[in-house]
């Protein structure tokens, strides 16, 4: 597994680069087969370290753990960061297995595109139909269950999901809420 270590702000020297390249590997190999990369990247800002994992399976669909930490030690913020990774892992080991034995390739997955919108700063009433486009990338709606939503949404880091429901066909969105429960939203038709 090939696994990137990168610094913002500061320099990474060789024994955090070791720590967390052998760390990682250690996790990776304990839950994944083909785990094909992975991402650390440290950010400091003002007296507090960022960590993000991002690792890359080869497996069906390059299914991506994504998790961060932020802590005023860069060591205990790149552990907090793997030991949310692996709890995720552990969690989810098992319907990831039966998952990756599931994917049917040519399955009416269907490409959609992500625009990033400016937000409207000057908290007037945006009376434009065209809201000004920041950036634009195309992204595929997957055939999941609701439950398969829900772990992707959590194992991504992601706010929001929107998908085909396998079991009934139609469009569906499942999101964090402020309350921190999830809502699923099903489209009628």
């Amino acid at each position: 597994m090939r696994i990137t270590v990168s610094g913002q702000h500061m320099s990474v020297g060789a024994s955090l680069d070791e720590y967390a390249q052998e760390k990682l590997r250690h996790v990776a190999n304990r839950y994944f087969e083909h785990a094909i990369s992975a991402n650390i990247h440290f950010l400091k800002h003002g007296h507090l370290f960022k960590c993000d994992i991002v690792v890359h399976e080869g497996t069906g669909r390059h299914a991506i753990i994504k998790s961060d930490a932020e802590c005023d030690d860069a060591h205990s913020c790149f552990d907090m960061a793997l030991a949310k990774c692996e709890k995720q892992l552990r969690r989810y080991k098992s319907r990831l297995k039966d998952r990756h034995n599931k994917i049917k390739m040519s399955e009416a997955d269907l490409s959609a595109t992500k625009y990033v919108i400016a937000p409207n700063r000057d908290h007037e009433p945006d009376n434009s139909d065209n809201p000004v486009i920041i950036a634009e990338q195309k992204v595929v709606l997957e055939n999941l269950t609701v439950s398969e939503a829900v772990m992707k949404m959590d194992m991504e880091n992601l706010p929001a999901l929107m998908f085909k429901n396998s079991k009934n066909g139609r469009f569906n969105i499942v999101y964090y809420r402020a309350d921190g429960n999830i809502s699923w939203v099903d489209s009628t038709n």
